[in-house]
């Protein structure tokens, strides 16, 4: 890929834009942790944020010259994209600020959120159908709609266009509620139906946030 399109792509980061760099160790190891994209000076090196290696004493050996980094990131806009590329540090600075100067990588990977395949969740969730309230299992997820699992009962067994209220009850995403969706299709086996939800506009940014979470969580 040409420099100046790997410089455009990269410019899509805004300064300030959260990343999870996974950087590998000469022995093999991997380690991942979060930063902050700093800068770019197009065609020289990339800036991102140092972590704080006194609370991380894992990363010290991670941050050296020549140490492989695949960089992961969020670009927003109207749909959202994941930018993700493998680069290498070429050293750290100490000032202004604690940063690291990495490699213009060689190519860079762009794939739409609405593109990319579900995501394998099997989060706790919770239904609410009038004064019921239902368990089930989110067994997947995209920006569009998710897949839940549900233990059969006479009580609910709802048809497709009805609407469903859900929110998350998993510890880690039990801030993620009252997401509103339509069932687009519904299969059953013996014990379960399994319930397509298509996501209600009103829940795009709750749920567009809930994607960010999950595929960027440490």
């Amino acid at each position: 890929m040409p420099h100046e399109d790997i410089s455009k792509s990269i410019a899509m980061l805004a300064c300030g834009s959260a990343i999870v760099v996974e950087a590998s160790s000469p022995s093999g190891g991997k380690t991942k942790f979060r930063s902050t994209f700093v800068g770019l000076m197009p065609k020289k090196f990339m800036l991102i944020q140092q972590p704080d290696i006194n609370r991380n004493k894992d990363i010290a050996d991670k941050i050296n010259h020549g140490v492989a980094c695949t960089i992961r990131s969020l670009v927003e806009g109207k749909e959202g994209a994941v930018v993700a590329f493998v680069t290498s540090i070429i050293r750290t600075v100490q000032s202004p600020a604690k940063m690291i100067l990495l490699n213009i990588p060689q190519k860079i990977a762009l794939q739409r959120l609405r593109k990319v395949t579900r995501i394998d969740t099997l989060l706790n969730v919770e239904i609410k159908n009038d004064t019921l309230v239902k368990k089930a299992i989110m067994a997947n997820l995209s920006t569009d709609g998710c897949l839940l699992h549900v233990k059969k009962t006479e009580q609910f067994s709802p048809e497709e266009n009805e609407s469903i209220m859900f929110s998350i009850t998993d510890a880690d995403h039990d801030n993620f509620t009252e997401i509103l969706g339509n069932v687009c299709n519904k299969k059953s086996s013996n014990s379960l139906d399994y319930i397509g939800i298509k996501f209600d506009d009103t829940s795009l940014t709750k749920v567009s946030d809930l994607v960010k979470k999950i595929l960027f969580q440490q």
